[in-house]
């Protein structure tokens, strides 16, 4: 009865239309999960967390030929059936009890001959994980999938969590997530990008409500069947804070969904204590106008810089609005060097005039920054879908719109720089660790760039590194940055940036 009343609460497996035990995981009488195609910053965490976290999500799914295998193959075979997150280019973190032996009153599992049900392990290489499971607009997406290998973890200290090894290296495509070295905090904002009801992937978020002992629960954020196993996000930082396993808000308002905190499974898992990233993401820029790039660290609202590249930090640049949702680096001045700017819901506000709003509307956008018409000054770029029009003198409007390329929502990220040191930037699209750049702005790739290790480097960066007049890119895996100057795909340079707030 206790197994039983986990698949109900937990909801692991999906039912073909929602059932009451389902929607108790809402909390309150209607859903606000969003589908991440459609999401439009609502629900307090931007846009670009969407893009950049989805990728790494997977629907563990039920292998469609069960029947080759098994005499009594049940009924789940092709069914979706619980959520995960890759912690590496092959390791996938869900819930434990997504891979336990037991029937419910609606799925019945496949069993070996004489009916014996299998075993965890023997469970787990009976899925595949479907990456890139989406709503979405273009019919042909890049989605994805991957044969579970092996169980290498099951519910160590008795905490609801599996690891599975998967085949092939899906994290260089798909990318990773980065495990926190320390459980949120109650009321720091969390999202979960899920597979509810083994839907395509939505998000929903919202505050932590606590974190006690082993468990971190949430009020205000939706779950349904096939929830179970989906990594709980930090929305600062992007890195994994917990897992969610359970359902329990209900439709008046009451009650919460919970899962394992990050602190109780690093206290049992051999796996995430040698995966925990205690690094922070680096801005580029130019601060000091000596024409190099140079990193930068945010930090509790100010901004760091390494201008003199020994990996220490200089005095602190400090914005007028220190808990923005967004910050970017632009020349916002000609011959001068960089600053920052940063994006709180529709508007955009620059250091050098931080009262002033620069307004785009409400619809999904991303900011992307570069000097566009080559006046020496970086304009804002607004991205929607496969579009981005510039706004090329600051003033909030757009002047230069329509310049389209790529799948928009399909692309793994969106860059800008002088890759060939022409007269202006140029669009360019990276998939994996695949660059396709269109140069002369017609909608068509004019050159193509490989370096790093796509989804599981920790983040893509492009400065001009050398002086050169050409951007250049970086990829960063925890506190290195590795930069190639001359475009061949091999590192002419690697810079650590000791990022001394969070190391143990």
């Amino acid at each position: 009865m206790a197994l039983l009343a986990c698949r109900v609460l937990c909801g692991c497996a999906p039912e073909p239309a929602p059932s009451d035990a389902d929607l108790q995981s809402l909390c309150g009488p209607s859903s606000k999960l969003r589908d991440v195609e459609f999401y439009d910053g609502s629900l307090g965490v931007p846009t670009a967390f969407v893009n950049r976290h989805r990728l790494a999500v997977g629907l563990l799914r039920w292998r469609g030929d069960l029947d080759r295998y098994f005499e009594d193959p049940g009924n789940v075979s092709g069914e979706g059936w619980c959520t995960g997150t890759l912690i590496d280019e092959d390791l996938f973190l869900t819930a434990g009890h997504c891979l336990d032996s037991d029937d419910t009153g609606t799925w019945q599992l496949p069993r070996e001959k004489g009916s014996v049900l299998l075993r965890p392990a023997e469970l787990a290489r009976q899925f595949v994980v479907d990456f890139r499971y989406e709503t979405s607009l273009q019919p042909d997406a890049p989605t994805n999938s991957a044969e579970v290998l092996r169980l290498e973890e099951y519910r160590e200290g008795g905490l609801d969590y599996a690891i599975l090894r998967l085949a092939g290296r899906p994290g260089v495509l798909n990318g990773v997530a980065r495990i926190s070295p320390s459980d949120a905090s109650a009321e720091t904002p969390i999202a979960i990008l899920q597979h509810p009801a083994a839907s395509p992937m939505k998000i929903g978020a919202g505050p932590a409500l606590r974190v006690q002992g082993s468990t971190i629960a949430y009020d205000t954020i939706d779950t349904l069947g096939g929830s179970s196993g989906a990594g709980v996000l930090e929305a600062a930082t992007g890195k994994l804070v917990g897992v969610h396993t359970n359902g329990g808000c209900t439709k008046s308002g009451g009650g919460e969904n919970f899962g394992v905190a990050i602190g109780a499974l690093l206290a049992v898992s051999p796996m995430l204590r040698d995966r925990i990233d205690y690094s922070r993401d680096f801005l580029v820029g130019d601060w000091d106008n000596d024409g190099l790039g140079d990193l930068a660290v945010f930090y509790q609202g100010c901004l760091y810089p390494d201008a003199n590249h020994d990996g220490e930090r200089d005095a602190a640049i400090c914005p007028a609005d220190s808990s923005a949702e967004q910050y970017f680096v632009g020349k916002w001045q000609a011959g001068g060097p960089s600053q920052l700017g940063w994006r709180r819901g529709g508007c955009v506000y620059l250091d050098t005039n931080p009262r002033r709003r620069l307004c785009f509307g409400a619809a999904p956008f991303e900011i992307i920054v570069a000097d566009w018409n080559n006046d020496g000054a970086s304009d804002l770029g607004v991205r929607r879908g496969r579009c981005i029009d510039f706004d090329t003198n600051l003033d909030g409007s757009l002047d230069d719109v329509g310049n389209c390329y790529g799948d928009g929502f399909a692309e793994d990220e969106y860059l800008v720089g002088n890759w060939d040191g022409g007269p202006h930037a140029s669009i360019a699209t990276r998939r994996g660790a695949e660059l396709a750049i269109d140069l002369d702005g017609d909608g068509t790739t004019d050159l193509t760039r490989a370096y790093g290790d796509g989804g599981n480097s920790d983040q893509y960066l492009v400065e001009d590194w050398n002086g050169d007049g050409r951007s250049d890119l970086g990829v960063r895996r925890k506190t290195l940055c590795r930069m190639d100057h001359d475009a061949d795909g091999v590192a002419n340079e690697g810079r650590v940036y000791h990022d001394f707030w969070s190391e143990p």
